[in-house]
Order: C-alpha cells, then sequence, then structure tokens
C-alpha cells in the first residue's frame, strides 16, 4: 500500500456487491476499475498475475486489484467476498492487508452492497463513504504496522506543517527543518532517506494531486486553483501542472 491512498480522489463507483462462493469469473484480462475486496471466513484463493505474479488470499483478509491488471483466480477453498470497485488516479501493486476490525470494515462493505443491490437512490454516495472509511481502515492499520524509529519521528511536526499548510506558498524547507530542531541539509538528507523524494517534491506533488481535484471539480478557474494551491503566479502553477500531467490545466478541467 503506497503513499497515494493518502491522497486518494476517487472519481466513480460502478459496484460494491457481495460475490457468493459460487460466484464471479475465474479470469479477468484488462480489469476496468481498481477494486478492494473483503474474502469472507473461508475464502482460499490465489490471483495469478499476466507477468507471473501471484496474490494469495485467505478468508477475512482484505486485498487490492489494480486497474488494467490480467489475472487468473485459482480457488482452493469456497467462500465468498465483498468487492467495491472504484476509478481514481492511482498507480500501486496488488497487496493483502489483515485488518483488526475486521467486523467493523465486513459491515461498512455490507450496507454499500446492501444499497446497490437494492438500486437505492443514494446508493453511489453511500458506496463512495465506504471506500474512504475503508481506506481510512487500510491507513490505520498501515500506521499501527509502522513503528517508525526514533530518528524518522523527528519528522513528524514537518510533516503535520507540510499536512495542515502544503498550499501555503510561505511555508519554506527551512522552516519545516527548524520546526523538526534540525540543521537544513540534516533534514532534507533525512527526509529523502524516509520518502524517497525531496521535501520540495513532496510538497510540489501534493499541491498538484488537489490541484486535480480542484479542476475536476469544474468551479473554479485555472487561476483560482493556482492560487488554492499556493502559486503566487498562475503562469508558474501552468507549467508545473503541464510539466507533470502532460496536459495542460485548462485543458484537463475542461475533459
Amino acid at each position: 500500500m503506497n503513499e497515494e491512498w493518502r491522497r486518494l480522489v476517487s472519481t466513480k463507483i460502478t459496484l460494491a456487491m457481495r460475490v457468493p462462493a459460487t460466484g464471479g469469473k475465474d479470469f479477468h484480462s484488462n480489469r476496468p476499475m481498481h477494486g478492494l475486496i473483503l474474502n469472507e471466513e473461508l475464502a482460499n484463493k490465489d490471483y495469478i498475475f499476466s507477468d507471473g505474479r501471484v496474490l494469495h488470499t485467505e478468508g477475512n483478509e482484505l486485498f487490492y486489484l489494480p486497474k488494467g491488471s490480467t489475472y487468473q483466480v485459482k480457488t482452493y477453498e469456497g467462500g465468498g467476498c465483498y468487492a467495491i470497485n472504484f476509478d481514481a488516479e492511482l498507480s500501486d501493486e496488488p497487496f493483502t492487508m489483515r485488518l483488526r476490525d475486521i467486523e467493523g470494515v465486513r459491515k461498512i462493505f455490507h450496507s454499500a452492497a446492501k444499497h446497490w443491490k437494492a438500486h437505492d437512490e443514494m446508493r453511489e454516495m453511500i458506496a463512495m463513504r465506504a471506500l474512504y472509511e475503508i481506506i481510512l481502515a487500510m491507513i490505520a492499520e498501515q500506521d499501527r504496522e509502522y513503528q517508525p524509529s526514533a530518528i524518522f519521528g523527528n519528522l513528524v511536526p514537518a510533516m503535520e506543517a507540510i499536512e495542515s499548510r502544503f498550499t501555503d506558498n510561505e511555508l519554506t524547507v527551512s522552516e519545516l527543518a527548524s520546526l523538526c530542531h534540525m540543521s537544513e541539509v540534516y533534514f532534507r538528507r533525512l527526509f529523502a532517506e524516509r520518502f524517497g523524494i525531496s521535501p520540495k517534491e513532496y510538497l510540489i506533488r501534493m499541491r498538484i494531486e488537489y490541484a486535480k481535484s480542484l479542476l475536476a471539480s469544474g468551479q473554479f478557474a485555472v487561476s483560482e486553483v493556482a492560487e488554492l494551491c499556493g502559486y503566487a503566479e498562475p503562469c508558474h502553477f501552468s507549467r508545473e501542472f503541464l510539466r507533470r500531467v502532460g496536459v495542460a490545466p485548462s485543458k484537463y478541467r475542461a475533459e
């Protein structure tokens, strides 16, 4: 489970359902949507991907199947599952996860599937809420499992500032280092060691992801999005967006 899940913006839910033990296809080609699946207690299956990878899933496990993947399902024991299929800009590998509050998450899946099956007029909204509740449970589980060393724990003040102020164009790497009581050089090195990118790059990526969600809403002009994302000059924002997303913000907004 990579860092993209923490900033995920889903644009569409296409399915929320319970798949019985005897239901579902054995082969899937170019999966049209991302999927979060929760196995029932007796399930025991392998997902064999076209590139040779095998994802083994067992009872009461949550797992992720990426959009665009091709795989075969090999069932060893029966047991159905719950599934929510969604669209989002997400690039992660298949993974499994065991959640402590498995019954709570099962209830979330069940409620979404029940409303979807009943063709409730609010079913997409209910399923979208369920998706985010499940992702929050996944993130909480990951955070519990990850016990940062004392040295990486020193980055917490900077990360809290970034989360709350990433659109503030006056937020500097120097200030972040100061919050952590480190020299700027040491802070940059420690940050890159922990996240694989520089603090400046981390901020830019957060701003661009936020900009994409604002543009997709269709409620803001490009100049307004630039300002809301912490860019003093719209032209600077447009160049940065084009370089990283591959299309101009005006075109992204129109799509």
